[in-house]
């Protein structure tokens, strides 16, 4: 399997401490959302005579054992939960059934949609646009997320502070008051949307398409033609919408927690 997408993730939503073992990574974000505080496995051994194959947990599977002890330990270490993060493939399977066997959940199904062909759309009126992320637009992602908490917005503030690619943010108004907000970081060709949301008060008004065409539209202006995004599998509604806008599903995730 092809693990850009999931590189352009990890750079697109990053964590605040990551630790490589084996080929895994650890990441921590102070229990900050699960893809920022779970083990992803994407690197690649393409010269293993063992396995022939360009997944790490191959050439490891003898201990894997051993390396989810290390994991849990790192968490546990840190007060949080033990996630893995798995992608639905072939390399996945023996760690997947490991995790299963000691008693991890599966939870949280995710579809990762793809559009090859970016279209430009008109923007429209009171919406603001900007590279960075400005205070306001944060302020609108924690409305937005009913985050209250001042450790969680300082959190939430260092992970995007993290985030070493061009970006575009965008956040909506309505009468003067924050609607809805979104970003996308640009990378090898790819814009990847993150955090699209609109306060529940102002849902179903169309603003999130327009936050998301908005943030197309500006990467087109930039040359990028290929979008890239994560959205709950059971989430028909944004589904729908992301298919409207040319998404396509092309793999499926989840995460097993320690029960």
């Amino acid at each position: 399997m092809d693990f850009t997408i999931e590189e352009l993730s990890l750079n697109g939503w990053p964590s605040l401490q990551t630790i490589l073992l084996d080929g895994w990574i650890i990441r921590m974000a102070n229990g900050y959302t699960k893809r920022a505080n779970s083990v992803s496995v994407i690197y690649s051994y393409e010269n293993d005579a063992r396995a022939n194959s360009v997944c790490a947990i191959y050439p490891f599977k003898n201990n894997l054992e051993e390396k989810i002890n290390y994991c849990e330990d790192i968490y546990r270490k840190n007060n949080l939960p033990v996630l893995f993060k798995i992608i639905d493939c072939d390399e996945y399977k023996i760690i997947d059934k490991k995790l299963e066997t000691q008693n991890y959940k599966k939870i949280d199904l995710t579809s990762i949609q793809l559009c090859e062909e970016i279209k430009q759309t008109q923007i429209v009126n009171n919406i603001s646009i900007e590279n960075y992320f400005s205070n306001e637009w944060k302020n609108c992602l924690y409305q937005c997320n009913k985050i209250t908490n001042p450790e969680s917005k300082e959190t939430m503030a260092s992970m995007l502070n993290n985030i070493r690619h061009d970006i575009i943010s965008v956040f909506k108004m309505e009468n003067d008051v924050l609607a809805g907000c979104g970003y996308g970081v640009i990378e090898r060709g790819f814009i990847g949307l993150y955090d699209i949301i609109v306060k529940d008060e102002f849902r179903s008004r169309g603003y999130g398409k327009e936050i998301i065409e908005t943030i197309l539209s500006k990467a087109k202006e930039k040359g990028i033609n290929k979008a890239y995004l994560a959205v709950v599998d059971n989430n028909t509604v944004a589904k729908n919408l992301y298919n409207k806008l040319g998404f396509k599903e092309i793999y499926k995730y989840w995460y097993r927690m320690k029960e």
